[in-house]
């Protein structure tokens, strides 16, 4: 799509700033009808989804607020930080993008080795700050954003953020994309995070626009709409960043555990292939196995980082509403496990439960989400962030 095709769609002048100051009441979008919530009607709204009144009064603000990201960062803060807090977080999303408005008072948002290797997110986020200050790391870069900037973090790097506002709040519109969605775009990735594009530049300018006026009318959009706008976004982020990130590869400033986080990739994006072993990974990048061993021995060792993989990967399929009609022995066949007996002992020792029970209670949920018409019990960030990861590789 050509960039002033885009720019007209969108719709520049249109309440670029009116979003900041609305609340949305997401039980009055709740647009989900039929069996598959994770892949709407294109012609729907996007899910959307939130902090509930009475999760806040039920848990306390600083936890119904927590409970929204808490598995893509752990969350600091003080014990007057926690008495004190006020926050809020709104999402929607259309299966294939994530966009989310969030306000918080003073926090720490954090993302250590250990944690990522848990967690197991590969999406980028682009966070234009509304209001407020954010300092601290992303991997070994300083992070200095001001209210205007743009900042992108990869959420397979370590990350130690302080969010922080003068007049005590701080909000931010940001749009979760795969990162093999983002790829498409960006065919160098590793100077991403951590990358700040100051809101005074043109390419800040630009892309925070552009955010704000997604933003600014979601709640109108169709899921096709968001779909086709929100990838235009990626893409038009992708030109309006390249100059930087040409600068940044010429001047050698290589990010120290890209080496890890490009295998890792490789490794997730080759769970299928039954040779998958630390032979051919170290063939494959130029490593030595010492090598190769020593960059896995915090995550388990080579082995053990590709068998947690393939099982995350089972589970994904497994528990999907919409691939409940595959059988169990095929996806574990296909993703290296050669013995079911072997495979279903595996699964319960990960995850406590059988394949079987893992699908019948994730069924179960979604029928009961379904019949009450409400958002799906335990709606979070990161669950969703799952589920446009799983649509992208599907």
């Amino acid at each position: 799509m050509h960039i002033n095709r885009l720019l007209l769609q969108m719709n520049w002048t249109i309440r670029i700033q009116s979003h900041t100051n609305s609340q949305v009441d997401c039980t009055k979008l709740r647009p989900l009808v039929g069996r598959n919530v994770t892949a709407p009607s294109p012609f729907v709204s996007p899910h959307c989804f939130g902090i509930a009144e009475f999760d806040r009064a039920r848990v306390g603000r600083f936890a119904a607020w927590r409970s929204m990201i808490a598995t893509v960062f752990d969350v600091g803060a003080r014990a007057q930080e926690i008495s004190s807090f006020e926050g809020d977080f709104v999402a929607w999303c259309s299966g294939r993008f994530v966009l989310s408005e969030a306000k918080s008072s003073r926090i720490h948002l954090l993302r250590s080795p250990d944690f990522d290797a848990r967690s197991r997110f590969d999406h980028f986020a682009i966070r234009l700050a509304v209001s407020g200050d954010i300092a601290g790391l992303a991997g070994s870069k300083d992070v200095d954003v001001e209210s205007g900037d743009v900042l992108f973090i990869d959420l397979s790097q370590s990350l130690n953020l302080l969010l922080s506002g003068r007049g005590g709040m701080t909000s931010d519109i940001t749009l979760w994309v795969p990162r093999t969605h983002l790829l498409t775009s960006i065919g160098d990735d590793h100077e991403l995070h951590g990358l700040v594009v100051k809101g005074n530049s043109p390419a800040g300018a630009l892309i925070g626009a552009c955010l704000r006026t997604l933003a600014t009318h979601v709640s109108r959009m169709s899921v096709k709409e968001m779909d086709a706008l929100a990838s235009g976004s990626v893409e038009l982020t992708a030109r309006a960043v390249a100059p930087t990130l040409e600068t940044a590869t010429a001047s050698g400033s290589a990010v120290p555990l890209a080496s890890l986080v490009t295998i890792r990739r490789f490794i997730d994006r080759n769970l299928t292939l039954p040779d998958l072993d630390t032979k051919m990974i170290a063939e494959s990048f130029g490593l030595s196995r010492a090598s190769l061993y020593r960059l896995f021995g915090p995550l388990g060792g080579v082995a053990g980082y590709v068998r947690k993989r393939r099982l995350d990967r089972a589970y994904q399929e497994i528990t999907a509403p919409e691939l409940a009609n595959r059988r169990i022995g095929p996806i574990a066949y296909r993703l290296g496990f050669k013995n079911v007996s072997a495979f279903n002992r595996v699964f319960r020792e990960a995850y406590g439960v059988s394949p079987g029970q893992a699908r019948a209670t994730a069924l179960k949920g979604f029928s009961a989400t379904l019949l009450r018409g409400e958002s799906a019990v335990g709606d979070s960030l990161g669950r969703w962030l799952t589920r446009i990861a799983r649509a992208d590789s599907v």
